[in-house]
């Protein structure tokens, strides 16, 4: 069975918008300016399974985002750091910064 993997990490942004507040005068709210909207990041490389080795090799770390009932069913490697999906927006600040992610 071939699988691919993700090199990366899932990208979360959101935009903000405000509004002026009235002041009960009788006239509409002012809009404040929409902070300006970034770029979407790029897709992250693919990895093959066949070179996930040497990515962990040259220092990537590989993270585990499958549920706690898929990993008791299917089991994982010694090393791989295990963050469910439903968890990893509140955990995010666990993985290290400027590190190639595979996920799987």
């Amino acid at each position: 069975m071939k699988r691919t993997l993700s090199l990366g990490i899932v990208a979360l942004a959101a935009a903000v918008l405000g509004w002026g507040c009235g002041g009960g005068s009788g006239e509409p709210a002012a809009e404040e300016a929409a902070p300006p909207e970034e770029a979407a990041p790029e897709p992250a490389p693919r990895v093959e399974a066949a070179h996930i080795d040497a990515a962990l090799a040259n220092g990537a770390l590989f993270l585990d985002v499958r549920t706690d009932e898929e990993l008791a069913e299917h089991g994982t490697i010694d090393g791989f750091v295990h963050i469910p999906i439903d968890e990893l927006e509140a955990r995010i600040g666990e993985l290290p910064a400027g590190v190639p992610i595979l996920t799987a």
